[in-house]
């Protein structure tokens, strides 16, 4: 019993410190993309770069751990499907930053907890309460504070433009930890990447390709950028389907959500977006409210740490 215990929140600190890390690397990439983005590259020759270069690490994970590579039909198709809703995140969050700053577009990215946990209390894996009721509004007053903040939205489209694109994005986000907790009860993590990049690739090269012209940047400090924000979005991304495989994606978002706040810093140090003190304001209060919304929305089987 005692070594259960130990092992689990072995786990649980494990885990913890992952979705740290890819909290930072995350806001990190975000930052350096829109800076790509200044020296002359689009979002289809940033995607391009991510998804071949996240592919070619997990290629050489698998060959070097000697992992079976075969799986079932269904679980292939899952794991196909999950590439799917990771394009459509990757394409979405780097379109939004084209129309509003990189903090806003990361704030409004990171409601996918609130959907998560609406999602639990529906399908009974977490206890509703009024309390938690309360703070989910009290997140979403947070959000609109910080909204409200925003010159951009005062003029034309562009601000609601970018809005809806991280919205959207979050929903696809919330759907893929949701759906990748259950394929990761059954695959090992960087199996389950590998079959997944390799449909997320497959959509980005034929977008590459076929439908779109890619644009490289103008000069070396772009490509810098450019190849800074893979890496850290490499970095990211395994950390957090390593933190979902070891504490699940409620407890994952509760680290997660410091991402807004560590976005905020990097758009002030890089990309000098200073923010009102209405929106830090508005911020600070939905990523407090939103971690508090998944800390008492955890899975029960926390309870004893």
């Amino acid at each position: 019993m005692m070594r259960n215990t130990v092992s689990t929140r072995y786990r649980f600190w494990l885990g913890s410190a992952a979705a740290l890390m890819s909290a930072v690397a995350f806001s990190s990439n975000i930052v350096l993309s829109k800076l790509a983005y200044d020296f002359g590259a689009n979002l289809h020759a940033l995607n391009l770069v991510r998804a071949a270069v996240l592919l070619g690490c997990l290629l050489v994970a698998v060959w070097l751990s000697g992992s079976q590579v075969s799986i079932k039909r269904n679980e292939l198709y899952r794991c196909l499907a999950l590439g799917v809703l990771l394009c459509a995140e990757m394409y979405l969050l780097l379109a939004s930053i084209l129309f509003i700053p990189v903090a806003l577009a990361i704030l409004v990215f990171y409601t996918y907890p609130i959907m998560i946990a609406v999602w639990t209390w529906r399908t009974g894996r977490s206890h509703f309460s009024y309390f938690g009721l309360s703070v989910m509004i009290v997140a979403f007053i947070g959000l609109i504070t910080t909204l409200a903040g925003s010159d951009r939205l005062l003029v034309g489209w562009d601000g609601r433009n970018g809005i809806a694109l991280a919205f959207i994005a979050a929903i696809c986000l919330a759907a893929l930890l949701l759906l990748s907790e259950r394929v990761l009860e059954r695959q090992p993590a960087k199996i389950m990447m590998l079959y997944m990049l390799v449909s997320t690739t497959a959509v980005v090269s034929f977008v590459s390709i076929f439908i779109v012209e890619l644009t490289w940047p103008t000069s070396s400090g772009g490509w810098l950028a450019l190849c800074g924000s893979a890496v850290f979005y490499v970095v990211a991304t395994l950390l957090l389907f390593k933190a979902v495989d070891l504490v699940g994606s409620l407890q994952t978002a509760i680290i997660d959500n410091t991402s807004p706040v560590w976005a905020m810093i990097l758009g002030v140090i890089v990309l000098g977006q200073w923010l009102t003190a209405q929106q830090v304001m508005g911020a600070s209060i939905t990523v407090t409210a939103v971690m508090l919304l998944q800390w008492i929305t955890r899975p029960k089987t926390w309870e004893e740490l």
